[in-house]
């Protein structure tokens, strides 16, 4: 029996159809019937109009899809001949507006889907939470408007820089701002200091505190998410940052990895038009986003429950939460090391000088985001846009299954739901 399921409480909406055995998911497919065209939109336009059209593309990681953008066309410069400059204080800001935008994605992640689909898996009326996430991304949104002039949908990264010249006060509310955010962190999350909970080493300190972590630990063990959810345990990352590194891995075996090797696939989608594609790597399907991204650092506790627990559901959403405070000190690291003085702009040629192609690549908070840009004499002649959704919640054939098609298998279909949440999935980004 084929059963539908709406996807919703995500940006945009998705569709998954269950092929159900004695209750037991046995196949899946999924659907995005919604069509965005942001990459036909882009053809025909200057090329630094796409840095005020991709930001648009998500309500939730505009900042992402900007500096993708701008790291596209900054590309198209050097392939040129023209290399773009940049200053270190402009790609510190830069670097610190796209970490706190990760920071209050996976804050309305864990509080507004992760522990609510908790709750409803457990049977349980429990109190909703859903204000703190809130809170706590505000605090964060509030720090990328200081340095990016607004969010969401900023257009402040320019090649060459940034359009921002931030003052001493600005950095010290941002820092103000950073460090509310951090304590509302330790006190409702994590339930201990945050230089302690990124000391921990294996999955048994997880239990010690009394905030909220400690409860999502209990409720997954409690639901066996610790032995669900498993995918191919390879892991890709793509993006260039300090706080993580490109590589590949198969379960705990690194690999050299290179973007020229990333192709995209029609969906499979039987029962629905969809208007997505999936993406692979050489031609097999890995797993994005923050469990890559720690696995790739070597962390010693996602080390540890890596080693148990594989790339189960549980592996991914604790693996999230590392993330976060992982982030929140390399944030307040960057800010501290930001130095005004330096310019936050260097003019480069003219876009209309350049005939070239480009590619920007940015780890968002799911995955590694692509733009792919052909530019001729300034204006766009071809855009393309691959997204971390594309690799996790791809759907294609029972022959060769997507991330999330493998990690449903077996399971109920409300586990099934449960566990395609773990990806956090992100519609309106999948689909141009």
């Amino acid at each position: 029996m084929i059963t539908k399921q709406l996807i919703d409480q995500i940006e945009g909406e998705a569709s998954v159809y269950f092929d159900m055995k004695n209750e037991k998911v046995s196949f899946s497919t999924i659907a995005f019937p919604h069509f965005r065209g942001i990459e036909n939109i882009l053809k025909g336009k200057d090329a630094l109009d796409a840095l005020v059209i991709t930001p648009r593309v998500c309500g939730i990681c505009g900042h992402a899809h900007l500096l993708a953008s701008v790291r596209a066309i900054e590309d198209a410069y050097k392939n040129a001949g023209y290399e773009v400059q940049l200053s270190t204080k402009a790609k510190k800001i830069r670097e610190f507006t796209l970490v706190m935008e990760i920071i209050q994605n996976h804050l309305k992640w864990v509080y507004m889907v992760l522990m609510p689909e908790l709750s409803k898996l457990r049977n349980s009326d429990e109190e909703s939470r859903v204000l703190k996430g809130a809170y706590g991304a505000s605090l964060a949104t509030k720090a990328i408007a200081l340095l990016g002039g607004q969010w969401p949908h900023s257009s402040y990264m320019i090649p060459g820089g940034i359009t921002s010249d931030p003052t001493y006060i600005e950095i010290l509310q941002a820092q103000s701002l950073l460090k509310d955010l951090i304590q509302f962190f330790e006190k409702e999350s994590l339930g201990v200091n945050l230089d302690d909970f990124l000391a921990y080493k294996t999955s048994k300190d997880l239990s010690s505190g009394k905030a909220d972590v400690s409860k999502i630990v209990e409720y997954l063990l409690e639901l066996g998410m610790q032995e669900k959810g498993l995918a191919y345990d390879r892991f890709v990352v793509l993006g260039s940052h300090l706080f993580t590194k490109p590589i590949r891995m198969k379960q705990t075996r690194p690999f050299s990895v290179d973007v020229k090797h990333v192709s995209t696939v029609k969906s499979y989608s039987p029962n629905e038009k969809t208007y997505a594609r999936n993406a692979m790597y050489k031609d097999d399907y890995y797993e994005v986003g923050s469990l890559s991204r720690m696995m790739s650092l070597q962390i010693p506790l996602i080390k540890n429950i890596h080693r148990r627990y594989k790339d189960s559901a549980y592996s991914r959403v604790l693996a999230r939460i590392y993330e976060l405070a992982h982030l929140m000190k390399y944030a307040n690291e960057l800010l501290s090391s930001v130095s005004i003085t330096e310019n936050s702009y260097n003019k480069p040629a003219p876009i209309e000088k350049i005939t070239a192609s480009g590619v920007g690549i940015v780890e968002a908070p799911r995955g590694p985001l692509i733009h792919k840009i052909t530019i001729e004499k300034g204006m766009i002649k071809n855009y393309e846009i691959i997204t971390p959704t594309q690799w996790n919640i791809g759907s294609s054939s029972k022959n060769k299954l997507t991330p999330v098609q493998k990690t449903m298998l077996g399971n109920t279909k409300n586990e099934a739901l449960f566990i395609f949440r773990t990806f956090d999935v992100c519609s309106v980004c999948t689909t141009h």
